[in-house]
């Protein structure tokens, strides 16, 4: 654009949301660093290097054998048709550095009442908490 104010009004109007439109642009950068964070994971395990457990489960599914499959046969459908899967929300705490604790009322009783994703991050990291209704729906405590 030629001129200044065509062009402060153009990138003004890429910041100016409905909370919806705000919500969906969160959801699908969190949906790239994620799979971002698939590639430098792929890359390690082709390198045989560490790489926490669930980018070995990740990779070694049919569905998502490498960073593209995993973009378009999982992440791509997440907010639109379908949710996390556990190895995907592994992934996610992984990729925000945060372990996501979520809580299963409905499976009271059982091993996965309580689940923690990743597992294994180092102490001190922040936990965000999130009940859900069923594997597609949930609620953050606060």
């Amino acid at each position: 654009m030629s001129h200044e104010e065509g062009r402060v009004t153009h990138l003004l109007s890429k910041f100016n949301f409905t909370p919806l439109e705000l919500e969906i642009r969160w959801l699908e950068a969190v949906k790239f660093l994620m799979f971002y964070r698939a590639i430098q994971l792929h890359r390690k395990v082709k390198a045989n290097e560490d790489v926490p457990i669930f980018a070995m489960i990740m990779f070694a599914r049919d569905t998502s054998q490498d960073p593209w499959h995993f973009m378009a046969k999982h992440l791509n459908a997440v907010g639109d048709t379908g949710g996390l899967e556990q190895v995907e929300m592994h992934l996610l705490g992984y990729t925000l550095g945060v372990t996501i604790k979520v809580v299963r009322p409905s499976h009271f009783g059982q091993s996965d009442f309580i689940a923690s994703y990743p597992e294994d991050m180092p102490d001190g990291t922040q936990v965000v908490t999130l009940v859900a209704e069923d594997d597609r729906h949930y609620n953050i405590l606060s």
